[in-house]
């Protein structure tokens, strides 16, 4: 386990300079029983092709197990009520308390502080005589949290399917109405483009009646004008009817 490296190191360099300022932080009977525990624990996951590791925060262990690919939190802690004592600012365990002072290994898959089980030093043994159970006990949460995100990735893509289908048929409406306003525009352009050519034909034949005297060139500009307006509003000829020939899909 690297920590228990880390804190050999540690002691290495006070033993060579007499002092250090990074000091080993669980060098009391009971913090290096702490370590080797868990150690021991790290060790038998190993043997069944699993892990474990640890790190130190604040003067605190932060221990994890890895099953496949499945992490679970570890904490071991002193069971039950014990001496403090005040190191920078934080209350810490006497360091004088006995190696034998009891623990408990508690298992937290969540890493939210809600232990599913847990391993005490009592009347029928200690943590260290019970490594391969615990070690056994681990592996089955690991499994059982893989199979439990599978199921939850599975039940989230389900989800997020729904929903997607939820947001198509959404759009889907969108379009539908959007083509079915572009169809009435199409009709009313197209009526508008049609009153524009009836009415340059009208005023045609009134010329041609003698009703209206207009000049021939002033007439020709006119209609030239007037019709182009109206192919220009036509929606087949600007090609507007395309905006709802077409079912639209997304």
């Amino acid at each position: 386990m690297q920590l228990l490296k880390k804190e050999q190191r540690r002691r290495e360099k006070v033993a060579e300079r007499d002092w250090s300022w990074d000091q080993p932080k669980f060098d009391a009977p009971l913090g290096k029983r702490r370590l080797r525990i868990l150690n021991a624990v790290f060790l038998a996951l190993s043997k069944r092709g699993h892990d474990g590791d640890a790190h130190e925060q604040d003067g605190e262990i932060h221990a994890r197990a890895i099953i496949g690919d499945s992490y679970l939190g570890l904490d071991i802690a002193i069971a039950g009520k014990y001496r403090t004592v005040r190191e920078q600012g934080y209350l810490r365990p006497a360091p004088d308390l006995p190696a034998s002072t009891p623990l408990v290994l508690r298992l937290d898959p969540g890493f939210d502080r809600k232990a599913t089980v847990s391993w005490q030093d009592d009347d029928e043994g200690t943590l260290e005589a019970r490594i391969a159970a615990i070690a056994a006990a681990i592996i089955v949460a690991g499994e059982k949290k893989f199979r439990q995100s599978l199921q939850e990735a599975e039940e989230r893509a389900k989800r997020e399917q729904i929903e997607q289908e939820k947001r198509r048929q959404e759009r889907l409406a969108q379009l539908n109405q959007q083509r079915l306003e572009n169809l009435r525009a199409s009709g009313e352009l197209l009526r508008q483009a049609q009153d524009i050519r009836a009415l340059v034909e009208r005023v045609r034949h009134a010329i041609e009646e003698g009703s209206v005297d207009v000049d021939a060139s002033a007439l020709a500009a006119w209609q030239q004008w007037a019709l182009a307006e109206a192919d220009r509003i036509d929606p087949v000829r600007s090609g507007q009817i395309m905006t709802h020939l077409y079912e639209p899909s997304v």
